[in-house]
């Protein structure tokens, strides 16, 4: 986190949530025991320094531990009004050697309306370490609210956490969890994405939201009955089939976060110990929805076995050369542990902000207040995903989950259905509806109209050269006469070996204005390649530019395009009379070769 929050300031890795509180909240009792919470877990009185470009950490309780307080109460709305200010608080940039990295603020809505805000950066906490802080701090205030003693401090001090690392990473288990991760991600191909590009994160996450309806949390429940499985493990699945079809993909991978406290010290502590790792899955057609069921248990019962081991390691060991926290596939973030906050006679639940940098999108799980409602959430790059694809993204997964719970367990994932009606009929039948007259033409055909329409229009522009129509016109129609000497005409094959430039883009159409077809021949290919193709081929002759350096065999017959005297032919457009046949739609306009990769090219 450190590392990634120098390659771009301008995007903090912050983490960012807030509790929505009804009732009567004494704003400095709050202060003292956010402060004394933040002393007992360390990470709230965090900074960092570098030493030799080297970060190190210091608890320093002399930081300023003000809560903040905002009144909204004269806003036309104040709701939004706090949103919009958290929103902006959290994304702004952060200069992590000089600013504070966890903050905290009391917005007040109405006179019994309050959402107690937090932004935690990532380098110092991470989410189950923010939700404990938070646990605490309210136990604390609510037990001084009772005239109660609250329980004992059981946190440990930042050096033991850091200890138990050095220790873990000293061990055999750590070499144990490297082997293990090795043989997991061995011959994953490409990324698991929705996006046709990467970009980098952005400062504030675009966060689509819904809670499960009644009926759908009902056929889960059933479904989670019937094949004896967990709600995580029904949501994981439901995820990797959705992606499977939207990707075409059967090896899909997941990225997971865990918590990475795998003792009871790292579990009442803070710092920042939480982790990434990759969930594969083989989603292949005959895949049945209990089968999937069966390989995503065992894949997070791998995962939480080795969830210790860095996923900076596990890309490292991979061969990736990211020094970001580039993760392996959009995440499924199971976060049950959020549960209800009580401040006195005060219950307010979670509400997610943000949960750090999005380099992709991913799927948030989370319970509401006394887990009343199920909430599924994405939260989406949008450098990567625009406002509506990423809300239609969303939308499309929470009707096509209502789908896969409604399955029976021996159903194969492949044949629900991932698309409603509306869309079905929109990307089927509206999509294809591409039916529209067009007049039957040649390739020729439009190069004409659009010479002879605006000869003086720029038609080609090289290395600060430009070409008009009237002039490439001239140019085409005087070599196409002279190739028509040569006997060029349909159906004959010519070759094209000319680097980018005018000259190039002359013959081809001259080629095309003779009658004939032009065979591409990279200048630049191997002298076996372009001996293969010009005994396949057998051209009547190859294009050349005299400006170009092309090794040909020996005995080629070439015409050098830029050579070639046309002052005495005639520059209008040919005539099929002047061809050696009529030109035809059917004719051959080009023969190009393959690569060759898995055999000889063939054209």
């Amino acid at each position: 986190m450190w590392f990634a929050q120098h390659v771009d300031p301008s995007v903090p890795a912050n983490i960012a949530q807030y509790i929505e509180l009804h009732g009567d909240l004494d704003v400095e009792l709050l202060r003292r025991a956010s402060s004394q919470a933040a002393l007992e877990l360390q990470s709230g009185f965090v900074r960092i320094v570098e030493v030799d470009a080297e970060p190190r950490q210091i608890v320093d309780p002399t930081l300023d531990d003000s809560l903040n307080y905002l009144d909204l109460r004269g806003e036309a709305d104040p709701r939004a009004a706090a949103l919009a200010w958290m929103h902006g608080d959290y994304s702004a940039p952060i200069d992590i050697l000089r600013d504070r990295l966890i903050a905290a603020t009391v917005l007040r809505l109405e006179d019994d309306v309050w959402f107690w805000y937090e932004r935690v950066h990532h380098v110092v906490l991470d989410g189950f370490g923010a939700v404990t802080f938070m646990n605490r701090a309210a136990e604390l205030y609510t037990a001084a609210v009772e005239g109660t003693e609250p329980s004992k401090n059981l946190a440990s001090d930042l050096t033991k956490v850091y200890d138990i690392d050095v220790a873990y990473r000293d061990s055999t288990r750590f070499e144990a969890d490297r082997e293990y991760w090795a043989s997991r991600i061995d011959g994953i191909d490409g990324v698991t994405t929705l996006a046709g590009h990467t970009a980098p994160p952005a400062a504030k996450s675009q966060i689509d939201s819904t809670a499960l309806s009644t009926e759908t949390m009902e056929r889960l429940e059933a479904l989670r009955a019937e094949t004896d499985t967990t709600m995580a493990t029904i949501v994981i699945a439901g995820f990797a089939a959705y992606l499977a079809q939207m990707t075409g993909r059967e090896d899909v991978v997941l990225s997971l976060p865990v918590t990475a406290r795998t003792t009871a010290v790292l579990r009442r502590s803070g710092g920042m110990v939480s982790n990434v790792v990759p969930l594969r899955l083989d989603v292949s057609g005959d895949t049945t929805v209990e089968t999937l069921f069966a390989r995503v248990n065992a894949e997070v019962s791998g995962a939480l076995r080795h969830q210790r081991y860095r996923h900076e390691d596990i890309r490292r060991d991979a061969g990736s050369a990211s020094g970001q926290a580039s993760f392996f596939g959009p995440w499924v973030n199971i976060m049950l542990f959020f549960g209800e906050v009580r401040l006195g006679s005060m219950v307010g639940g979670i509400n997610i902000l943000s949960t750090g940098l999005i380099e992709d999108f991913g799927l948030n799980l989370y319970t509401s207040v006394a887990g009343s409602t199920t909430h599924i959430d994405f939260e989406s790059n949008p450098n990567l995903y625009g406002p509506e694809q990423a809300g239609r993204n969303h939308e499309r997964f929470v009707d096509f989950f209502a789908r896969f719970v409604a399955s029976g367990p021996k159903d194969a994932v492949w044949d629900l259905a991932l698309t409603d009606g509306l869309e079905r009929e929109q990307v089927v039948d509206r999509w294809n509806d591409t039916e529209h007259e067009t007049e039957p033409r040649t390739l020729l055909s439009a190069f004409e109209a659009a010479a002879a329409a605006n000869p003086d229009a720029t038609a080609l522009v090289y290395e600060g050269e430009a070409l008009t129509y009237g002039d490439l016109s001239a140019r085409v129609n005087g070599l196409a006469r002279h190739l028509i000497d040569m006997g060029v005409g349909p159906e004959t094959l010519v070759g094209l070996s000319i680097r980018r430039s005018f000259d190039l883009v002359v013959g081809m159409y001259a080629i095309v204005a003779a009658g004939g077809a032009w065979v591409p021949i990279d200048p630049d290919h191997p002298a076996d390649r372009t001996a293969y193709i010009l005994d396949s081929a057998q051209p009547r002759c190859v294009l050349i530019s005299s400006r170009d350096e092309v090794a040909l065999p020996e005995g080629t017959e070439t015409v050098a395009v830029d050579l070639v005297d046309c002052a005495a032919r005639s520059t209008a457009p040919v005539r099929d009379v002047e061809r050696t046949a009529p030109l035809r739609l059917s004719n051959t306009a080009y023969v190009i070769y393959t690569s060759g990769s898995t055999g000889r090219p063939k054209g």
